[in-house]
C-alpha cells in the first residue's frame, strides 16, 4: 500500500501494473480490498490504482475538516489525479462509488477516456430505498455507535439489513475483517460515514445524468442481475440508457459485488471493453 496527501488528509492506495491507467472507486462500507480478485489479472495489461476511499471501511480517517459531500468527494478525485500526474483514466466504479463517478464524469468530462459501472445508483436512487433513512438516521447522536455495535455481531452481516444483499459468495468471516472492523473499532471513520451519508441525495445523480447525455466516449455498464433489492436490473439498463455510447451486459449469478462473486467474468469484460 502506498500513501499520499490530499491537504490534511492521508489516503491509501494500491498502484500496480503498468499502461493505460485504470482509476477503481469502490462503494460506501468498502475499501480497495474489494478489488482483490480481479486486480492481479488485470493488472497484467493495465496501470491499477485502487484507492481507500473514506467512504467507512478506510484505516486512515480523514481531517473533520474534509469536506465528505458529494462535490466534496468529487474534488478529491480530481486532486488524487492531479498528485499523480495523470492526464486522464478509465473510471472503474461499483455500488455507492458508482454515484461518485458519475458525478465526477459529468463534472470533469476531460479527465475520463472510457467509463466503467456496476452496480450501483444513479438517477432518482442515490441511496437505494433500502438505505433511504440512512441519511437522516446518521444525524441522530449515538446512531453510528449502535451500528458498529451491530456490525461486530459477525452472523448480522449476512443479513439485508447490514452487508447481505451485497455479495453471494462473501461469508460473515470476510465481510467483518474486510469491511466492518474498522468502522467497528474507530470512531473516527465512523465519523467520515456519518458526514458521507449525510451528503447522500438523488440531486446529485439527476444533475449529473443530465449532463452525462453529452458524455460521447465509451461506456460499460455491467449489472449483477442476482441484485434485486438494492439495484435491480432495470435500474441498471436506465443508466446504460443515459450515455450516447454505452454497452450494456448482464452478469449471471453475481449481486452487487461483481468483483466478488464473478472476477473472472468481469475481468473478461472489461478486457474485452478496454481493447
Amino acid at each position: 500500500m502506498k500513501t499520499i496527501h490530499l491537504g490534511q488528509n492521508l489516503l491509501e492506495y494500491q498502484d500496480i501494473g503498468q499502461g493505460q491507467p485504470l482509476l477503481f472507486i469502490h462503494g460506501a462500507f468498502s475499501n480497495q480490498y474489494t478489488w482483490r480478485k480481479i486486480i492481479p489479472e488485470l493488472s497484467k495489461y493495465y496501470r491499477c490504482i485502487a484507492p481507500s476511499w473514506p467512504f467507512g471501511a478506510h484505516r486512515q480517517a480523514f481531517s473533520r475538516q474534509a469536506d465528505l459531500t458529494p462535490k466534496g468527494i468529487t474534488a478529491f478525485i480530481q486532486q488524487f489525479i492531479e498528485a499523480l500526474h495523470l492526464e486522464q483514466v478509465v473510471l472503474v466504479a461499483n455500488d455507492t462509488g458508482g454515484a461518485y463517478t458519475q458525478i465526477f464524469t459529468a463534472t470533469h468530462p476531460e479527465k475520463v477516456t472510457k467509463l466503467i459501472l456496476s452496480n450501483c445508483e444513479g438517477l432518482e436512487v442515490f441511496p437505494p430505498k433500502k438505505f433511504s433513512s440512512l441519511p437522516k438516521m446518521v444525524r441522530f447522536p449515538g446512531y453510528t455507535r449502535l451500528m458498529a455495535q451491530a456490525f461486530k455481531l459477525k452472523p448480522l452481516l449476512k443479513t439485508p439489513t447490514t452487508f447481505g444483499l451485497l455479495s453471494n459468495s462473501l461469508h460473515k468471516e470476510e465481510l467483518f475483517d474486510l469491511y466492518a472492523k474498522n468502522f467497528s473499532q474507530q470512531k473516527p471513520i465512523r465519523q467520515d460515514f456519518k458526514k458521507l451519508a449525510m451528503g447522500w441525495h438523488p440531486k446529485y445523480t439527476q444533475e449529473a445524468a443530465e449532463k452525462l447525455k453529452k458524455f460521447n466516449k465509451p461506456v460499460l455498464v455491467l449489472w449483477g442481475n442476482d441484485d434485486v433489492q438494492l439495484f435491480p436490473v432495470r435500474l441498471g439498463k436506465r443508466i446504460a440508457d443515459i450515455f450516447p455510447d454505452a454497452q450494456f451486459v448482464e452478469i449471471p449469478n453475481a449481486m452487487t459485488y461483481i468483483q466478488e462473486d464473478q472476477p473472472k467474468e468481469m475481468v473478461r469484460q472489461i478486457r474485452n471493453f478496454l481493447d
